[in-house]
């Protein structure tokens, strides 16, 4: 509705170019002449095709959708209802299941690339013969070594600590962890460790693992069995140089009073390490499941930005504390190494969405291993699918070019 009833956008101000004649400089923003294809992820099959969609469409766009192929049934249902409702213009909507096979090898300078999934995956679409020789724009969201801060202000059974160890919780265990801005990382002021480590284990107590459907379990499995092999491994990686707090990486377990064998169920898993500095894994592999690992620091920002900035960029990081000039140094010196930080504190407590809401005015991405793009965003998630053009020339002649409702 902001928009208005227009074709293109205007971004700014103008900018005066001449002393005696109305001569401006104005941004133009125009839909690129090609095709937004979108190569999306297992773990959010509905949202991370329609979040990519809200934007490409917007702008001015048709979308190609290539679902992963694990959770490409689900993908495939959600695009019948797309198709069925008629809202989409003809020839504005293609899905494409099964293998991408040479859909790389037919892009052209107009159209743009979105992924989301691996790091590793995301450095190959981007490195394609065909990206490179075309300059095809590509968005990467890949995934994150994400981190949560608890200030030294922050006493353990305070309402800003209940909302830490909620939040965290939750972020670690929803969709059994495979999410890309879920917590890897906490971070606890060394003194406060020992109440962490109890009070965590004690939240993580209370989730029930099995079949989802029931009414029993809290958490559900991983996606598939080697989605189960990979975090089994990741979490015997983590406990090579870290202490398990809780849980076991080499035990399949369910609360459903169902074979633990049948299915791809795995218990959450919190470790600790004794100086996070020293440590290696916990800032270079992400266990793609229901892991987290506790991290000390000495309780000023210095160790703590340290820490947060060896995950190499993340999606989101939260820091809990009810101290403004905490929050704000940490803020200001981490923002550099993430696309989202997420504050909470007592007075936000009721209504706190956490690290793991996307809202879609804001940023879903982040630098370095989080991929460097950004998804939603509002109306600068358009820009992504729109070429920005600077027009100069006679403001009179202009004038058309420019309503004042365009702006973007």
């Amino acid at each position: 509705r902001s928009l208005g009833d227009v074709t293109h956008l205007v971004a700014g101000d103008p900018v005066p170019m001449g002393n005696e004649t109305p001569l401006p400089g104005r941004l133009l923003g125009t839909a690129r002449r090609g095709a937004a294809v979108f190569v999306n992820a297992f773990n959010f099959p509905a949202w991370g095709m329609a979040e990519k969609m809200a934007c490409a469409f917007l702008a001015g766009m048709p979308v190609v959708v290539k679902p992963a192929t694990l959770t490409s049934l689900l993908a495939y249902r959600v695009a019948e209802i797309f198709v069925a409702s008629e809202l989409l213009p003809a020839g504005s909507f293609s899905f494409l299941a099964g293998s991408a096979g040479d859909l790389l090898d037919h892009l052209e300078s107009q159209d743009v690339l979105a992924f989301t999934g691996s790091a590793e995956t995301g450095r190959t679409m981007r490195s394609h013969p065909r990206v490179l020789e075309k300059g095809v724009r590509v968005n990467v969201e890949a995934d994150s070594l994400n981190a949560a801060v608890v200030g030294p202000d922050v006493e353990p059974g305070s309402d800003t600590w209940e909302l830490f160890v909620r939040e965290t919780v939750r972020e670690v265990t929803q969709k059994a962890g495979q999410k890309c801005t879920a917590t890897r990382r906490i971070l606890v002021p060394r003194e406060r460790m020992d109440a962490a480590a109890r009070d965590f284990s004690e939240a993580l107590d209370e989730t029930k693992v099995g079949d989802p459907g029931g009414d029993e379990a809290t958490m559900g499995p991983v996606a598939s069995s080697r989605q189960l092999r990979d975090v089994r491994s990741g979490m015997r990686r983590l406990a090579e140089e870290a202490e398990v707090v809780h849980g076991d990486p080499g035990r399949r377990v369910r609360h459903d009073g169902g074979d633990p064998e049948v299915g791809f169920f795995v218990a959450p898993l919190l470790l600790r390490v004794q100086d996070g500095s020293r440590a290696e894994a916990i800032h270079e592999l992400e266990v793609f499941g229901p892991a987290a690992t506790l991290v000390p620091y000495d309780g000023n920002p210095d160790p703590a930005v340290e820490l947060v900035a060896r995950g190499g960029g993340s999606l989101v990081t939260s820091v809990y504390s009810d101290d403004p000039a905490f929050v704000q140094e940490l803020v200001l010196r981490v923002a550099p190494f993430n696309g989202r930080v997420n504050v909470g504190s007592r007075d936000v407590a009721s209504e706190s969405w956490g690290p793991g809401a996307v809202p879609p005015g804001l940023v879903h991405g982040g630098p370095g291993r989080a991929g460097d793009g950004e998804e939603l965003g509002g109306v600068r998630g358009l820009h992504r699918y729109m070429q920005r053009t600077a027009v100069e020339g006679s403001g009179e002649i202009l004038s058309g070019l420019f309503p004042s409702d365009a702006q973007g």
